[in-house]
């Protein structure tokens, strides 16, 4: 390989389109969001991915404003949806259950019908197989994906009836090495598959290979061949292509070097019969580590989008023109996070020279939670959010000299599978903040003199926090960190923190932590999921054994619970009568109540005035004053 071209340097336009562009968050705050699929239909924009363990599926004008979300769980596993398709009030979906570091894989395929929000139907079958891509074909669906077998992947096509989801036909193919089906299309009555294959069994030495069979009967094979250079030590990972005319264009990462992560962008031109046209490396300097995960065919050329790896995880949209020349490179990165991306997706669509990108950001400052967000450019115009940065970069271009191409031999089989209707869940939409993360950590600043705890007595503070699922809203656990967060930057290292959570079952996960310790305290409370009832009595107990445990003489001993107020009220006389034996006067009690409820209110009154408890009302107004009235409460 040698250098065939020299660097190609784009700089962007510095015209903004005035209204065009934005950063959209659309995760919850504290639990893990993630894109999976981003696609425009009928002039909007429909999302699907994951939250938690639960899957979900967004509409979005494209302005950026949510019409509706639904959470949906399929599977007992976490649940992710691969890919799906709309067909007039309905999206048809595929996806997986999958435990992290397992091999076990839970598919599902669901018809959702999102104007009277039902399931049409809902199936799955025990093939163990990670679904890719979902195709209309003839009336039907087409899936493709990848099975684990035999201790191998292969890859998996399953022909699915529209009406009611069962199976028509299904067949894998394996070599002796593994497989996978990054992507797929289907172009006349051929369904071309795109991956990869390996060399040798359990060897990472892989080839980015292309196969193509029959649509109407999967167990023809038409055609497969595969590309790489020449070096035995060389891999590739084919993640995506498209049809240009009679060519096929596949955007890969490889690694030429032998050096581990050490992957940069290749875009291949050939033939649908494996001919090459012409093949291509692409570096940015600076960054060791490419890793593709979408292209996007628009007039003109194509957008190829991933992630680096090194010097840190950021994103890189790359356009190149119809020959494979770059024209423009940026590197996204964010302010307070890193942005990574998912296995396999769809994370760019674009409409009237829009550009929408889909992805996730490791939040770096709440320490590991992520958030799902959606970015609107107008192409070829440059953009700037102020929680992103967009920083244009050059592309170096190389070409191979040498490539090996061949043919490889696939064999077939069947595997026995049962077909069933599977049990769900389906959720209401929980609230989503409507603005990007990150912009939660700049708060408005006040002067150090208007917060202070000169002369206060030092804190021994348990927080004592209803988990369960009612509490996922904006208006309630987000207000609540907010407000803790920002006291905590006026607070001293003798102040102690304790935090208690409580749904189905109570948990500690602070205690007595110094207040400057402000990213453990920030990592512990922002790892947290919501989900579950809320039984209190075992939240009291803990909370109790932890203030009492940590008890100071001279201290400002408090307890306080923050709830929406929805709590085990038929166990009323229950909680009474613990407070009652439980609550001492050195340790302050005080509920802090996310409801405008007057029911709510009265309940938690009585419970709280026999024993010189306090209960409070707080919003996002109030709460900051109400919770440093409390920290501030007893003088030294």
């Amino acid at each position: 390989m040698k250098l065939l071209f020299t660097t190609i340097l784009f700089i962007f336009t510095a015209y903004l389109g005035h209204g065009q562009q934005f950063v959209k968050n659309l995760g919850n705050p504290g639990i893990n969001d993630g894109v999976t699929c981003l696609r425009l239909e009928d002039g909007k924009l429909f999302v699907s991915g994951y939250s938690g363990k639960q899957c979900y599926l967004a509409m979005l004008d494209t302005r950026g404003d949510l019409l509706w979300k639904k959470y949906f769980s399929f599977s007992e596993h976490q649940n992710f949806i691969s890919d799906f398709i709309k067909e007039g009030n309905d999206i048809i979906l595929c996806g997986y259950g999958h435990n992290a570091g397992t091999d076990v894989f839970d598919e599902f395929f669901v018809r959702y019908n999102f104007e009277a929000h039902k399931i049409v139907w809902a199936r799955k079958t025990s093939i163990n197989i990670k679904p890719n891509n979902i195709h209309r074909y003839r009336g039907n669906f087409i899936i493709t994906g990848d099975e684990f077998a035999k201790g191998k992947f292969g890859l998996c096509f399953l022909n699915v009836q529209a009406k009611n989801g069962r199976l028509n036909d299904f067949t894998t193919w394996y070599y002796t090495g593994h497989e996978s089906a990054s992507n797929s299309l289907i172009f006349e009555d051929k369904l071309i598959s795109g991956g990869r294959y390996g060399l040798r069994p359990k060897s990472d030495k892989y080839r980015a290979s292309i196969s193509q069979f029959n649509a109407d009967d999967f167990s023809q094979l038409q055609s497969n061949y595969f590309l790489n250079s020449k070096q035995d030590f060389s891999r590739a990972y084919l993640s995506d292509f498209v049809l240009s005319g009679d060519t096929i264009i596949a955007a890969c990462y490889s690694n030429n070097s032998g050096i581990d992560n050490q992957y940069s962008l290749s875009l291949l031109s050939t033939l649908k019969d494996g001919t090459v046209n012409w093949n291509y490396e692409y570096k940015i300097p600076g960054y060791s580590s490419l890793t593709v995960r979408d292209m996007l065919q628009v007039a003109g050329g194509y957008y190829v989008f991933g992630y680096t790896k090194h010097p840190k995880e950021n994103l890189f949209l790359a356009k190149l023109d119809k020959a494979g020349y770059p024209t423009s490179t940026t590197v996204i990165g964010g302010a307070y996070s890193d942005n990574v991306l998912l296995d396999q997706g769809r994370f760019l669509a674009s409409e009237d020279g829009n550009l929408f990108i889909g992805a996730q950001s490791k939040n770096l400052g709440v320490m590991g939670d992520y958030d799902s967000f959606i970015i609107k450019i107008k192409e070829d115009e440059a953009w700037s959010d102020s929680c992103l940065t967009s920083t244009q970069v050059p592309l170096q271009m190389y070409a191979y000299e040498e490539l090996i191409e061949g043919t490889l031999s696939l064999l077939e089989y069947d595997t026995t599978f049962k077909e069933l209707n599977i049990a769900f869940e389906q959720s209401a939409s929980k609230a989503e903040i409507d603005q990007f993360i990150c912009k939660q950590q700049i708060p408005e600043e006040k002067s150090s003199s208007e917060i202070s705890f000169k002369n206060i007595a030092f804190n021994n503070t348990v927080f004592l926090m209803d988990a369960s699922l009612s509490m996922n809203r904006s208006d309630r656990m987000p207000i609540l960190k907010q407000s803790l967060y920002r006291l905590l930057q006026y607070m001293r290292a003798e102040d102690e923190i304790s935090a208690v959570i409580f749904s189905d079952q109570a948990e500690l996960v602070l205690d007595a932590v110094s207040a400057k310790e402000i990213g453990e305290i920030k990592l512990k409370i922002d790892s947290l999921a919501t989900g579950g009832q809320s039984d209190i009595i075992a939240g009291l107990q803990l909370g109790y054994k932890v203030a009492k445990s940590n008890f100071e003489e001279a201290a400002n001993n408090r307890i306080i619970v923050a709830s929406d107020g929805d709590l085990s009220f038929g166990k009323l006389q229950e909680i009474e009568d613990f407070l009652q034996k439980n609550q001492t006067e050195n340790i302050a009690f005080t509920i802090f109540l996310f409801n405008n409820s007057s029911t709510y209110y009265s309940q938690l009154k009585a419970l709280a005035t026999p024993i010189g408890g306090e209960v409070f009302m707080v919003n996002a107004n109030n709460i900051e004053e109400i919770l440093l009235n409390q920290l501030r409460a007893k003088k030294q």
